[in-house]
């Protein structure tokens, strides 16, 4: 590759870098929707309440509570993982630019 191609190609591969910060932000933004989601805790906190009106003893019921919650954070953390794949890519093409960086660097070098 010639010195032009190699800027070309460095300049697309920074451009592509830079689209894929904002596709991370924008994931990570969204994946955070999750921790301000309620409907398990208000889903349990409503059966604990049937459990006292009903003359269940909240030990009773503690640990399958105790089960949700545990599933909810699994949940969670499945989530806040969708923004790997992306991730990944963005490390791929900046390992990318990298490479091409050097192969100029070396270009350069050789035309001194």
């Amino acid at each position: 590759m010639n010195k032009v191609e190699l800027e070309k190609k460095i300049k697309a591969l920074e451009d592509k870098s830079d689209n894929l910060d904002s596709a991370i932000g924008l994931v990570n933004a969204k994946t955070k929707e999750i921790k301000y989601n309620d409907v398990p805790s208000d889903i349990y906190l409503k059966v604990e309440s049937y459990a006292e009106e009903y003359g269940i003893d909240k030990d009773d019921l503690e640990w399958k509570i105790k089960e949700v919650r545990e599933c909810v954070n699994k949940l969670e953390s499945a989530i806040y993982d969708l923004v790997e794949p992306f991730e990944d890519l963005k490390r791929s093409v900046d390992n990318d630019k990298d490479e091409a960086e050097w192969d100029l660097e070396e270009l350069l070098a050789e035309n001194i």
